[in-house]
Order: structure tokens, then C-alpha cells, then sequence
């Protein structure tokens, strides 16, 4: 009976580790580790927010872009 226990719990221990590590992976959004460069040439996004630049849209995962018209 003990045994039964202890495999419940390991096998619990593993199912919630993979499940934790599994939303890390398929949520690379906001995207970390990219520097952009400070260069101004806006584009707006379908998120209804203007960026600088496209990188810094990309970095915060923003779709349909295009350039801002000036």
C-alpha cells in the first residue's frame, strides 16, 4: 500500500512538472532577448498600438502590422 502511495506521488510530481515547463514553451510571447535598435520608423499594429520600429513589435508578439502613416 505504501509503494502504491509513493508511485501516486512521484507520478503526480512528473505530470506537474512537464505541465509547468509545457506553458513556458508554447508561450514564447512577450519574446525575450532580442535588443532592437532605436530607430524611429513606426508601424501600428491590429493591437491598435505604434511601435518605433517593426523589431519592437515582433519583441511584444503585436500582428498586422504596417507603417504609420506621417
Amino acid at each position: 500500500m505504501k509503494k502504491l502511495v509513493l508511485l501516486s506521488l512521484m507520478l503526480a510530481l512528473v505530470v506537474l512538472s512537464f505541465a509547468s515547463t509545457a506553458g513556458a514553451i508554447a508561450s514564447p510571447c512577450p519574446r525575450q532577448g532580442i535588443y532592437c535598435l532605436d530607430v524611429w520608423n513606426p508601424v501600428v499594429c491590429s493591437d491598435g498600438n505604434v511601435y518605433s520600429n517593426s523589431c519592437y513589435a515582433y519583441v511584444a508578439c503585436a500582428t498586422g502590422c504596417h507603417p504609420l502613416d506621417t
